[in-house]
C-alpha cells in the first residue's frame, strides 16, 4: 500500500475511521469494513485496489438506527496485508483514541477525504458555512490545517 498514491491514501484514511483490524490465534486475523449496503461500490473499489484475496458479504439486522439495516462487509485475512496496514498506523482492536495520520508521505487531501467519508458527517451550518464535526481522533488531535498543509 503506497500512500503516495491518492487512492491508497483515501482508502487508508477510510480504514482508520471505519475499519477494524482484529488479531486471531496464531497468525489468524482479519481486516474488516462494514458500511451501508447502498455504498457497496466503495468496498468493491477497495477490493480492486487490494492485491490480496478478500470477500464482500451482506447482512441484514436490527440496529439502534433502524429496525432493519442491510450492511456490506469487506474482509481481508492476509497476514501480509494486515501487517502493512498496522505498520502504517491502523492499530489492532479498539482504535478510537489511537489513530493518527501516517508518518510517511501521503496526499493529505485524499487521506482527509477518506476520514471524512467514513465518518459521513459533512454538512452546512444554519448560516450556510461548511462544517466537519469530528469525533475522529486523527483530526481532533491535530488541527485540520496541520493534516492538509503541504510540506
Amino acid at each position: 500500500m503506497d500512500l503516495t498514491v491518492p487512492e491508497y491514501a483515501y482508502m487508508f484514511g477510510f480504514l482508520q475511521a471505519d475499519g477494524h483490524l482484529a488479531k486471531g490465534v496464531g497468525q489468524k486475523g482479519r481486516l474488516t469494513v462494514e458500511i451501508s449496503a447502498q455504498d457497496i461500490d466503495l468496498l468493491r473499489e477497495f477490493q480492486k485496489l487490494t492485491p490480496y484475496n478478500s470477500s464482500i458479504r451482506e447482512r441484514t439486522r436490527s440496529t439502534n438506527f433502524a429496525e432493519m439495516h442491510t450492511a456490506a462487509i469487506w474482509s481481508v485475512c492476509s497476514l501480509e496485508a494486515r501487517t502493512t496496514i498496522n505498520e502504517l498506523g491502523l492499530p489492532y482492536g479498539r482504535k478510537s483514541k489511537t489513530i493518527a495520520p501516517p508518518n510517511v508521505e501521503f496526499p493529505r487531501c485524499d487521506y482527509l477525504r477518506g476520514l471524512i467519508d467514513a465518518d459521513g458527517s459533512v454538512g452546512f451550518t444554519s448560516k450556510g458555512f461548511p462544517f466537519v464535526p469530528s469525533p475522529l481522533p486523527a483530526v481532533r488531535s491535530r488541527p485540520i490545517c496541520a493534516i492538509t498543509a503541504r510540506t
